[in-house]
């Protein structure tokens, strides 16, 4: 007999995690976003896009440790670490940025894991920073 995860069996049956998680989302991704999300992976599993919200958003962002700001440095590295994530490092990266995460911070957190996670991996994150960055008119093209 397997023991059951404390933390799945806390919040299993607790009613409201989809709306709890759903505000959540919307206060820190924006409604835009959230919609965007809801509207690509629901077209394809609804149920997918229901258990993102509610396990993301409606329990793990609620548990004590750690607030937002320190989820989304932790989310941020992971997806990092795991690659080949350029949509839901570029959601995170919007996150970051409206929970007032600098730019300097990210860039910092993705070259120190190169150390950890390799160059390339390091490299990839940055190029998706970068490209974020720019386009809210943080950075400037080398160009201009």
């Amino acid at each position: 007999m397997t023991a059951e995860n404390p933390l799945e069996a806390r919040h299993r049956n607790q009613p409201g995690r989809y709306e709890r998680g759903l505000e959540t989302a919307n206060e820190l991704a924006g409604h835009e976003a959230v919609q965007g999300f809801l509207d690509d992976l629901g077209a394809v599993s609804g149920s997918t896009a229901r258990l993102v919200i509610e396990t993301v958003f409606g329990t793990l962002h609620h548990e004590p440790g750690l607030d937002h700001r320190e989820r989304e440095l932790v989310t941020l590295t992971a997806l990092a670490v795991l690659g080949d994530t350029e949509k839901e490092l570029k959601l995170h990266l919007a996150i970051a940025h409206r929970i007032g995460v600098p730019p300097a911070s990210v860039v910092a957190l993705f070259a120190h894991i190169s150390a950890y996670a390799g160059f390339p991996r390091a490299l990839n994150a940055l190029a998706v920073a970068k490209a974020f960055y720019t386009d809210q008119g943080l950075l400037q093209h080398e160009d201009q």
